[in-house]
């Protein structure tokens, strides 16, 4: 069931290779089977990480840029799990598509619902905020304008009921001109949270355990 364990993110991967079975290893050794892919990807990396292990789901968003994948769990432009996860590349996209079910959610009274989370990717920049009616409250954020200013960093935010939140994981890749930006996330839908990381070296995931509560 979708709204049980935990959901990988992650996003912006271009045409960078080397580290993705580093962090595919990650998710194993973690036992995440499910993982969200929020587009400009290549394909083939992750076609191998289902064809190597049966169980796992991929959620595949792509745009106009990146190819589809028909063999992922689901694949689309703009996807909707549960109800109350929605995948795009951009928010844009997200707000097209699911404006009728976000404009629901706020427009109803408080009951103690999950949180619905709009999750995306392009803007390279992990963040969370918190959607609200009037005015939006950045919760994370871990951006740089230049290399030797990136910091490593990750964070463990807990989610209200609800509320609506935008997650962005940021982008994992190394390509010419840019600085390296590892960064992913890990959703706990179950406990209603979510873990950021960022990394500057690749061979840090070795290292890395989680602190979401499932894990605890």
């Amino acid at each position: 069931m979708i709204e049980r364990g935990v959901l990988a993110l992650i996003s912006d991967t271009h045409l960078y290779r080397a580290g993705l079975p580093i962090f595919f290893d990650l998710l194993r050794r973690h036992r995440i089977t499910r993982l969200a892919c929020l587009g400009d990807c290549e394909p083939e990396p992750f076609l191998d990480w289902l064809r190597l292990h049966p169980d796992n789901k991929l959620y595949w968003v792509y745009d106009v840029f990146w190819p589809d994948l028909p063999e992922a769990t689901g694949s689309g432009m703009a996807l909707a799990l549960a109800g109350r996860i929605f995948l795009a590349h951009t928010r844009a996209t997200a707000f097209i598509y699911f404006k009728a079910p976000l404009a629901a959610y706020k427009n109803a009274p408080a009951s103690g619902r999950a949180p619905l989370l709009i999750c995306h990717g392009h803007t390279h920049t992990p963040s969370v905020t918190r959607f609200g009616h009037s005015l939006n409250q950045i919760l994370y954020i871990n951006t740089a304008s230049r290399f030797h200013s990136f910091q490593p960093r990750r964070a463990l935010l807990p989610l209200s009921r609800d509320a609506v939140y935008l997650i962005v994981p940021g982008a994992f890749t190394l390509e010419e001109g840019r600085y390296p930006t590892f960064n992913f996330s890990l959703v706990d839908l179950q406990n209603h949270a979510v873990e950021m990381f960022s990394i500057k070296n690749i061979k840090e995931l070795d290292a890395i355990e989680s602190s979401l509560p499932i894990f605890q």
